[in-house]
């Protein structure tokens, strides 16, 4: 059994958010789409409700890219990983902590794969 790289464990932790943030995005948009559907609003609402939700899974989507990308080992990757991290940090409390973790694991992870070669 292999250990994990903190890179990779840096890359889940990202991913782990955009699956969250997923599933948040879908719950929210379903909350607003169904009782405006039930109601029989016009395709005005309809149209702006799916445009909202396309900006809103833009979120996920770069979380899972990035962690995708970190375990890959890419350089822009890994600063915007800090950057989510450090944005992470102002989720009190779940969010504190795993963007400490994720600054953590990108700090001891980022020269990891140059010290291995």
């Amino acid at each position: 059994m292999s250990q994990l790289t903190n890179l990779q464990k840096a890359g889940r932790l990202i991913r782990l958010l955009g699956w969250l943030s997923l599933i948040a995005v879908i719950g929210i948009v379903a909350a607003i789409a169904i009782p405006q559907v039930a109601a029989g609003k016009g395709v005005e609402n309809i149209i702006i409700i799916i445009l909202l939700s396309l900006l809103l899974l833009a979120i996920p989507i770069i979380h899972l890219y990035v962690g995708s990308s970190i375990k890959q080992n890419k350089t822009w990757a890994k600063i915007i990983g800090v950057i989510i991290g450090i944005l992470n940090l102002l989720n009190f409390p779940i969010g504190t902590f795993i963007g400490i973790f994720i600054l953590l694991y990108l700090h001891k992870g980022w020269n990891e794969s140059e010290t291995s070669n």
